[in-house]
């Protein structure tokens, strides 16, 4: 990674859940190493069927957790030595000792709290080890209404997560760059860590556009869920995980109700390619751009500074 891709970007990681792996990437026994917010750590699913996350390196002599080491029942058997790990941080067994010392034995801040729902697997991340702020919870039309997984893509992106979210507030780029027409100012409402937006606009489909209402739920800085009413039915769960200071992994796992009539799935496929084809005209931009703390704004631009004073709440 460059020097100056760095140089364009001064601001720190937010704290928050941010997702770490989709649910099919770790069956029962199976061990992943992730790095993540400049972190190392390593996830296993244990044979009930829960996922646990710690610290990558053994605290006895540094070997990497998520190489060549074995699940034992709910533990992680490092490669090493044989020290077995539960997901809280205790080592609960070393083979060649009569017993485990005090201080190993206790749980610790080497686990990292874990949430696992809609086919992704979230682990809280803060800089200091501190317990979540908040909780993540199911979300209404998947756990209640039976709403289905449809498409899924990721990109890699070039711009730290303050920025990318703050993207939504930047309302004069919508037509500049994206070609909407007289882009809505949303509606914002903060509760705590909680942001939610709604706004009615015209959305694009092939018959022409169409009036529509768009609701958004961001329980923190790492996943938001935005809802589509009226010209479809449709739920987008946007994720967005610190790679480093500069770049960010970002997930798009969209939902559907069990059952829509054909016009409504023509629209639904037209408005996700419409996302993403304002979502990588967008990328173009955030590649080579710099983040600016004290931007020259005018009327119009939209409520980007006060998006900013929101999101200072994520930073420790």
């Amino acid at each position: 990674m460059s020097s100056n891709s760095r140089k364009r970007c001064d601001l720190p990681l937010p704290f928050g859940w941010f997702s770490v792996a989709r649910s099919g990437e770790l069956e029962v026994g199976q061990v992943l190493p992730r790095d993540f917010c400049e972190t190392e750590f390593v996830l296993w699913r244990g044979e009930d069927g829960l996922v646990r996350a710690l610290d990558a390196y053994c605290p006895h002599l540094g070997a990497h957790l998520g190489y060549d080491s074995q699940v034992v029942g709910n533990d992680l058997l490092c490669p090493f030595h044989h020290w077995q790990h539960a997901g809280d941080g205790r080592v609960t067994t070393i083979p060649y000792s009569p017993k485990v010392p005090p201080k190993l034995a206790r749980a610790c801040d080497r686990a990292w709290p874990v949430y696992e729902d809609m086919g992704m697997i979230f682990v809280w991340w803060h800089p200091h080890k501190a317990a979540p702020l908040w909780e993540l919870s199911p979300v209404a039309e998947i756990s209640e209404e039976g709403w289905t997984a449809t498409e899924y893509r990721d990109w890699v992106v070039d711009i730290p997560v303050q920025e990318l979210t703050e993207n939504g507030a930047d309302i004069a780029h919508f037509a500049a760059l994206h070609g909407t027409k007289s882009p809505p100012v949303p509606e914002l409402k903060i509760d705590g860590y909680t942001r939610y937006s709604s706004v009615s606009t015209r959305m694009p489909t092939p018959r022409g556009d169409i009036d529509g209402k768009i609701t958004v739920r961001a329980p923190g800085p790492g996943v938001s869920f935005t809802r589509f009413h009226g010209i479809t039915e449709m739920l987008l769960m946007q994720m967005h995980t610190p790679i480093d200071r500069s770049h960010t992994l970002l997930r798009h796992q969209y939902f559907v109700p069990s059952v829509l009539d054909d016009r409504k799935i023509n629209v639904t496929k037209a408005l996700i390619r419409e996302t993403w084809r304002q979502l990588e005209q967008d990328i173009r931009i955030w590649k080579h751009k710099k983040y600016l703390a004290d931007p020259i704004l005018v009327k119009g631009d939209g409520p980007i500074l006060a998006y900013r004073e929101f999101f200072q709440r994520y930073y420790a």
